[in-house]
């Protein structure tokens, strides 16, 4: 009596997740990949297939089949040749998928800017465990920019790199590890105004990016509010031995979510604008804030309106474009704006 084996489904996790369109599988997620080593081992075994066989085990396509036959062959560089006669692929001389992994380009780029980023963090446990992970990756990533491996971990791995991303980074890994734990930390922190570093006590929250610079969301014990702090503006950080009990994730969420950059916090507000034929453009492009709603004009301008709970970013951001926006709402914000362009425009009118 013919014994019951497990289908490959069953024997493979990866395989045996549910995929929302099994015949219409991505061709590089988890899936693809399981599939790919599958494959492999048949090849590197001899053992002999054919696509509709393989493709009725797998429970995919034979597109999907002969798609993963051509990324192995013609991306991994596995010596993959068709024997006519047998109907069945086979190596045509030993291949180690593992030393034929490549990243793509842009794999590659991603691995080279953490790397810079994490080359900083050396000094943590979480910085040497990064830099570890991706040492182990980084010959992998030779062929894919034709850059020979030990070069490549050059440009991970030199701590003294002329690029420094942000000054601010040397602190992510502490602060992510007090955030995690609940450390109460003794934050050395320097406004652009003060001659030197002032001592604040802080339950670490969150770590955001906002108006493309890394900040430390806390809990200012002095201030018995929440502050945000700019990493780069962080001189020192000594963990006080004591721990906190931190708010909900939602109230975190909610802190942030009417911020357009850097400065949150207050009561939410509509901001109304109408930008120019000439500004409009970059607007959709790149919208302002989640909550943008943009109503099209005939001649190519828009009108816009957002919610924030703070004031001070978007009148930087509507200064930056000059002429090409108008505030209509509220009326404090139009205000501001009107009495800074009275002030620019004193500087340059003519004695």
């Amino acid at each position: 009596m013919k014994k019951n084996l497990p289908t490959t489904r069953e024997r493979n996790p990866i395989l045996a997740a549910p995929l929302t369109n099994r015949r219409n599988a991505h061709p590089s997620g988890p899936a693809a990949t399981s599939r790919l080593f599958h494959l492999h081992e048949k090849l590197a075994a001899g053992r002999r297939f054919t696509v509709p066989t393989l493709a009725h085990e797998l429970e995919i396509s034979e597109r999907t089949v002969k798609r993963d036959i051509e990324r192995l062959r013609d991306f991994h560089r596995a010596p993959i040749v068709w024997e006519p006669g047998a109907k069945t692929y086979r190596y045509s001389e030993p291949f180690d998928l593992l030393t034929g992994l490549r990243l793509n380009a842009n794999e590659t780029l991603a691995i080279v800017l953490a790397g810079h980023t994490f080359s900083a963090w050396g000094g943590s446990p979480l910085g040497r465990i990064l830099t570890q992970a991706l040492g182990k990756i980084a010959r992998f990533a030779g062929d894919a920019i034709s850059l020979p491996a030990d070069l490549m971990r050059q440009c991970l791995f030199t701590p003294d790199a002329e690029l420094d991303f942000e000054p601010g980074s040397r602190w992510f890994a502490l602060l992510l590890e007090c955030i995690l734990h609940r450390r109460v930390l003794k934050l050395h922190y320097r406004k652009p105004s003060s001659a030197k570093p002032e001592v604040r006590i802080v339950h670490p929250l969150h770590l955001a990016c906002l108006d493309h610079r890394w900040m430390l969301v806390a809990h200012d014990e002095q201030k018995s509010a929440w502050r945000s702090f700019l990493l780069d503006r962080i001189h020192g950080l000594d963990p006080t031995g004591k721990h906190f009990v931190p708010p909900p994730h939602r109230a975190i969420r909610d802190h942030l979510k009417g911020s357009l950059g850097r400065f949150t916090g207050g009561k939410e507000v509509e901001v109304l604008l109408n930008f120019s034929a000439v500004a409009a453009p970059y607007v959709r492009e790149r919208p302002w804030h989640f909550t943008q709603q943009v109503e099209e004009r005939p001649d190519g301008s828009i009108h816009v309106s957002l919610r924030l709970n703070n004031l001070v970013d978007v009148q930087r951001r509507i200064l930056a474009n000059g002429r090409h926006v108008e505030v209509l709402a509220p009326p404090e914000l139009r205000a501001a704006v009107m009495d800074e362009a009275v002030l620019i425009s004193k500087k340059y009118r003519q004695k």
